[in-house]
């Protein structure tokens, strides 16, 4: 259910983003900023006491069950991606209202998911470092478990 409603916060987003651009061609800015802020706020709601964390649900998906040394681990990291939302979402922010529109858009089109796949492949090298004793699933597997687990619904 947080996903629908996520993928309708961020639609109408951009649907309005679109629509406004008409009047300012800069209302499009917003649209980099709604999606990270959005994302923020799905893994953020995982965070609420009694919750299983975003991070937490993806490993499980690939684990079965989740070792305890997983647990504390895997919420940290759903902080730390709450707080990489965030702060992609200031940086669209910030480079927009500088009016840097060339870095703007270098950031919105690829600075953005680049920075994105660097914190995907350090995480999954220092994980495999400091639990080298687990086994690991690869990055494309990964990928499927948590494509997996945010395409199901949940009350």
């Amino acid at each position: 259910m947080r996903l629908t409603r996520l993928a309708i916060f961020v639609a109408a987003a951009v649907a309005l983003a679109f629509v406004a651009r008409r009047i300012d061609p800069r209302v499009a800015h917003v649209i980099p900023v709604a999606i990270n802020l959005g994302l923020a706020a799905l893994f953020a709601s995982t965070l609420r006491r009694g919750a299983e964390p975003m991070i937490a649900r993806f490993a499980r998906r690939e684990r079965g069950t989740l070792e305890p040394e997983l647990r504390g681990y895997t919420r940290g990291l759903t902080v730390v991606w709450v707080a990489f939302f965030v702060a992609m979402a200031g940086v669209a922010v910030s480079l927009s209202l500088a009016g840097w529109t060339t870095a703007w858009l270098a950031f919105a089109l690829f600075g953005n998911y680049a920075l994105i796949a660097a914190l995907l492949v350090g995480e999954y090298l220092y994980r495999r470092h400091r639990f080298a004793h687990l086994t690991h699933a690869s990055p494309l597997a990964m990928w499927r478990h948590a494509s997996a687990e945010l395409r199901e619904r949940r009350p």
